[in-house]
């Protein structure tokens, strides 16, 4: 990887580390009941970017997040990105059609998503190919990986392997994907 100068961090993996480097134990987030620290993020986001490799996420896979704003958004973004997924946030008001088209169009590997928010069921909404690759942030069904089982996975993946893709980063590497609104027709 070629370095550059202007840019301190280099990757969104390195920027979360850093941080936990400078601000310790000051608080990253709070989502009542749960605060983590900055170290604490640090740790949790490397378990999801473990637990994001072990689920078979490659350098440049596409990976969905369709939740509302809670801190296992923010801990599964920064996981698939240090694993050097690429994000593709899905607004949570998007309806089924819509998010489909989204997952589809994106080719995201992985939908994480959430049961009853605004009195919404994300997975009775998403087309029927998307079976199996959902993890539930936040609830359990049948045909979805629970939040708790996806970040087990993260034991079969050392944290040497993780510091080595996360350090295999760089500022040139897709990050994101974000779609518009699709107000006046399909996102875009």
């Amino acid at each position: 990887m070629e370095e550059r100068g202007d840019l301190e961090w280099g990757s969104i993996a390195n920027l979360v580390r850093s941080a936990a480097d400078r601000f310790g134990d000051r608080q990253a987030v709070v989502d009542p009941p749960v605060e983590l620290t900055f170290t604490s993020l640090a740790a949790a986001v490397e378990r999801a970017s473990r637990a994001a490799m072990a689920s078979g996420i490659e350098p440049g896979d596409r990976f969905a997040v369709w939740a509302p704003n809670i801190h296992e958004w923010i801990v599964a973004a920064l996981g698939g990105v240090s694993a050097g997924g690429v994000l593709v946030p899905i607004n949570t008001r998007f309806k089924g059609p819509e998010a489909g088209y989204i997952l589809s169009k994106s080719g995201a590997r992985i939908l994480f998503t959430v049961q009853g928010f605004l009195d919404i069921d994300y997975l009775e909404m998403l087309p029927d190919e998307y079976g199996g690759r959902v993890v539930l942030l936040r609830g359990e069904a049948q045909n979805a990986t629970t939040w708790e089982e996806f970040l087990s996975r993260a034991d079969s993946v050392s944290a040497e392997d993780a510091a080595l893709r996360a350090k295999a980063l760089g500022p040139d590497d897709l990050c994101d994907i974000m779609f518009t609104s699709g107000t006046t027709g399909r996102p875009k």
